[in-house]
C-alpha cells in the first residue's frame, strides 16, 4: 500500500481549501485495551490535561474514589495503567463513555499525538494526597467540522464535578 501524496489527499480530502492546511483530526471509540495502553505509555506528563486538583487521598484511594463514583457521571473505568516516571508515582486511568470502550483522538499530522481525552493521571503529592491531571474540553483537537462527539463533550464537562463528589 502505498503513502497517500499531496496530490491524493487534496483529491481525497473534501474540505475547502483554507481548512485542508490544517491537520485532519479523527475521533473514534475503541474497545482495544492494547491501543489504549500503549498510547498512554507512550504519552508524558505534559500531555495529561492542563487543569489539576489536589486529592487529600493517596492515589490507590483517589482512583478507587474515582472509580466509585464515575458511573453516576456516565462513566466507565476502561482501564488502570501503573505510572511511574521522574514525576512520580501513579496510575493513569482511563474512563470510557461505555464500560468497554473509550475515546480516542488522531491527527493525521505525525507531529501531533493522539489524544485520550477521558484519561487522567494520578500522581502521589511529596506531602501526601495526590494530584490528578485531566482535560479541558477547549484544549482538546477538533475535527474537521470544528466540533467532537456530543457524548465526549458530556464526559468531558462531567469531570469536574465528578472529582467533586469523588473527593468531597
Amino acid at each position: 500500500m502505498q503513502p497517500l501524496d499531496d496530490q491524493d489527499r487534496q483529491l481525497q480530502d473534501k474540505r475547502s481549501p483554507t481548512h485542508r492546511r490544517a491537520p485532519l483530526w479523527r475521533c473514534w471509540i475503541t474497545g482495544g485495551l492494547t491501543v489504549v495502553a500503549l498510547t498512554v505509555t507512550s504519552l508524558g506528563s505534559h500531555h495529561s490535561g492542563s487543569l489539576a486538583r489536589l486529592s487529600r487521598f493517596s492515589p490507590t484511594e483517589t482512583i478507587a474514589r474515582l472509580a466509585a463514583h464515575a458511573q453516576a457521571y456516565g462513566l466507565s473505568v476502561f482501564a488502570r495503567i501503573p505510572l511511574q516516571d521522574r514525576e512520580g508515582r501513579g496510575e493513569w486511568l482511563v474512563l470510557g463513555l461505555a464500560e468497554d470502550e473509550t475515546a480516542i483522538v488522531q491527527s493525521d499530522d505525525p507531529e501531533q499525538v493522539v489524544s485520550l481525552p477521558l484519561t487522567m493521571r494520578i500522581t502521589a503529592e511529596a506531602g501526601g494526597g495526590s494530584r490528578i491531571q485531566f482535560h479541558a474540553t477547549d484544549e482538546l483537537p477538533r475535527l474537521p467540522d470544528g466540533t467532537l462527539p456530543a457524548q465526549l463533550i458530556e464526559g468531558l464537562e462531567a469531570l469536574p464535578a465528578l472529582l467533586d463528589d469523588a473527593l468531597g
